[in-house]
């Protein structure tokens, strides 16, 4: 994970910091939620990062949030919709022109 914290996802997940037994699973969630947001958006999150001088901004960084808080709580994959907020902050960011 590069732009959560596993402190991030706790709170997120509104799970106890001192809850220790998924952090791996949690810090794996955070990976991929980094990558659907990339993917959503169509560029680099590092290029995102870079033109903002140096900061994710809240939407994407909430919308990370977001799909770990569903990720983990879906585990089971059952057939649940993803929240429409997710793609919501997401197009704020969203490259047309790749």
């Amino acid at each position: 994970m590069k732009y959560l914290t596993i402190e991030d996802i706790k709170r997120q997940c509104i799970i106890d910091s001192d809850f220790t037994d998924d952090d791996n699973y949690l810090e794996a969630l955070g990976d991929a939620a980094e990558e659907m947001v990339e993917k959503q958006v169509n560029q680099s999150l590092d290029d995102i990062y870079t033109a903002n001088d140096g900061k994710m901004p809240s939407p994407l960084v909430h919308a990370m949030r977001m799909m770990v808080e569903y990720l983990y709580a879906n585990r089971g994959g059952e057939d649940v919709q993803i929240p429409q907020a997710f793609y919501y902050f997401c197009q704020l960011y969203r490259n047309y022109s790749n």
